[in-house]
């Protein structure tokens, strides 16, 4: 199986996101702080892990299905779902599933919540099946990057990313950032979003960033496994962050 030859090599598989992360400032990753509005006008990505009742599935299905067709409406859809097979890094219980959700602006994406046909289907269909939720509202970050888009064959990564405090660190990891940047293409992974989460709800604490991509093959992820380049970077790497969880699993949507 595909994903007990993951396991073999975590320290492979975590490099992944921290090639193409949007570190050059402090001030551009800890969105946190910022003013709401800044939002205005520009695209939102909802990411929620969900944990679902035993049982539950087959309304939470009923659920997506009435729940994203309402969302249309409103210019937005349900990009991406994931769900997770194993967390390759990271303590924390592996979700049922993790949403990717976009939305034309902030403003429509208040008005869809608002939206009385959709509350009623929330009520009925979500609050019932969930045991438990955490959920970031990103905007997209300003690094540049390639994006593609993958399939249900594909194997997925998210990584929800946590920064050391302090310039010291964002230097030290541009560092290590320009040069994986030269080598990572070479082993066939592809990058669908980087967005940097601005409020949240849930008992997960608020990443600085949200990264997700998908893999040619698993292979290639091993052979990087070598890559001296690659090897020679990973302590510049591990002293740039705090903390981080990393979701490997196959894509539903």
């Amino acid at each position: 199986m595909k994903y007990l030859k993951v396991i073999t090599s975590i320290a492979l598989v975590t490099t992944l996101f921290y090639a193409y992360n949007s570190i050059a400032q402090n001030s551009n990753i800890n969105s946190k702080n910022k003013n709401k509005m800044e939002t205005q006008n520009e695209e939102i990505v909802n990411v929620a892990l969900i944990y679902l009742k035993e049982s539950e599935k087959a309304r939470f299905e009923e659920y997506k299905k009435k729940g994203g067709a309402i969302l249309e409406k409103y210019g937005g859809k349900i990009e991406r779902i994931i769900q997770p097979k194993m967390l390759a890094k990271g303590n924390l219980e592996l979700p049922d599933e993790i949403h990717f959700a976009s939305y034309p602006s902030i403003e429509v994406f208040n008005k869809f919540n608002e939206d009385p046909e959709f509350v009623k289907i929330r009520n009925e269909y979500a609050v019932p099946a969930i045991k438990d939720i955490s959920i970031f509202t990103s905007r997209n970050t300003d690094f540049e990057f390639k994006k593609e888009t993958g399939d249900k064959t594909k194997t997925y990564g998210v990584a929800l990313i946590y920064f050391n405090n302090g310039q010291k660190y964002a230097k030290l990891f541009e560092e290590y950032h320009d040069k994986v940047c030269t080598i990572m293409p070479e082993f066939g992974t592809h990058f669908e979003r980087f967005i940097a989460p601005f409020q949240s709800k849930g008992n997960i604490k608020q990443p600085d960033e949200i990264h997700r991509f998908y893999f040619d093959s698993m292979e290639g992820l091993q052979e990087m496994e070598t890559d001296e380049r690659m090897k020679s970077l990973f302590p510049k790497r591990d002293a740039s962050l705090k903390n981080l969880y990393f979701f490997i699993g196959e894509a539903s949507l």
